[in-house]
């Protein structure tokens, strides 16, 4: 019985680990992957999904990693203007996220954002 209802919940466990990329997030549960390219590099469609899966952990109201917060369309179009959110991203200075680079796909939707004027 007891190893019945352990296998049970490992079973449920695995199950709910089962999306582990943005690619099988977007099939099952309808969510958009930014690096689509039929998706358009607008804030509220792939920017805003872009820094939240990578850098909103860490640079949120609750926690502002280096003082730095990106929850917002306007707080993140600060950095943008400045060129910090590009130097970190490309790993000019400061890198982000530190652990490693994002996709070039992601990198290539925020540089465009930038040059068609962030639009939101």
């Amino acid at each position: 019985m007891k190893k019945s209802v352990f296998l049970f919940l490992l079973l449920i466990l695995l199950n709910g680990c089962y999306y582990d990329s943005m690619e099988a997030l977007k099939s099952a549960n309808g969510y958009v992957n930014p690096c689509d390219s039929a998706q358009s590099p607008i804030y509220s469609s792939a920017i805003k999904l872009i820094i939240n899966y990578n850098c909103i952990s860490c640079h949120n109201a609750s926690y502002a990693g280096g003082g730095i917060l990106l929850d917002s369309y306007d707080a993140l179009k600060k950095y943008a203007v400045n060129g910090r959110l590009m130097n970190s991203i490309n790993r000019v200075s400061n890198p982000m996220p530190p652990t490693a680079p994002l996709a070039s796909c992601q990198t290539d939707k925020i540089k465009i954002w930038i040059t068609n004027n962030y639009p939101q």
